[in-house]
């Protein structure tokens, strides 16, 4: 049995991130891996609550929020994340811990607190980062929703933006051009990929 991997997609809202995980998790089914696609914030109860909250349907501090997403990643690893890579299979997830990280730090969360909060949670064995500019981000999500969540204002995907670049040299993410076509994008993924696999 091949070994089980975990990669992560990361991203500003309306850099493709969604479209991405799922192109990727086609591409890797067809070349004969057993594959798990999944997304965070889940669609269990605690994942809903998220939505709702993203959503601005009722309010919460920032702290409290990333809170949530720790409980709902915890529930997620659990039932879904871990079983399927002991299983050998590769797990594709739509947005993970660097998110957390990323948008509470833009938030003013405290950066200490909420590294730690998020510690003992396993690290990506590839993380994929779809960069843009927040002036793109912004054009996209004006396209594609008739309402903007929490976190979509210029000034606030300006600093979640500078939040991911920091954590990109820390933990050695792949950086991908996201205002590239997203043909042109799923190629990218793909190769890259392509040539971490083979070297596990």
């Amino acid at each position: 049995m091949k070994r089980g991997a975990f990669i992560v997609f990361e991203g500003l809202d309306g850099s493709g991130i969604s479209t991405q995980a799922e192109r990727l998790e086609l591409y890797l089914r067809k070349h004969g891996r057993r594959t798990l696609l999944t997304k965070e914030p889940t669609n269990g109860l605690i994942g809903g609550m998220i939505k709702e909250a993203l959503k601005q349907d009722w309010k919460t501090s920032f702290k409290s929020l990333q809170l949530l997403f720790c409980a709902d990643r915890a529930k997620h690893l659990e039932d879904e994340i871990e079983p399927a890579i002991r299983d050998g299979r590769i797990v594709v997830c739509d947005r993970y811990l660097f998110s957390t990280l990323a948008y509470g730090f833009a938030a003013g969360v405290d950066t200490h607190w909420l590294f730690n909060v998020n510690r003992a949670f396993r690290m990506p064995d590839l993380t994929l980062f779809l960069d843009m500019s927040p002036d793109v981000s912004m054009k996209r999500i004006a396209n594609g929703r008739e309402k903007r969540e929490l976190f979509e204002k210029a000034d606030a995907l300006n600093s979640v933006r500078k939040a991911y670049l920091n954590l990109a040299k820390r933990f050695n993410f792949k950086i991908i051009n996201a205002e590239q076509s997203p043909d042109d994008v799923g190629e990218e993924v793909q190769q890259v990929a392509a040539k971490f696999l083979a070297r596990r």
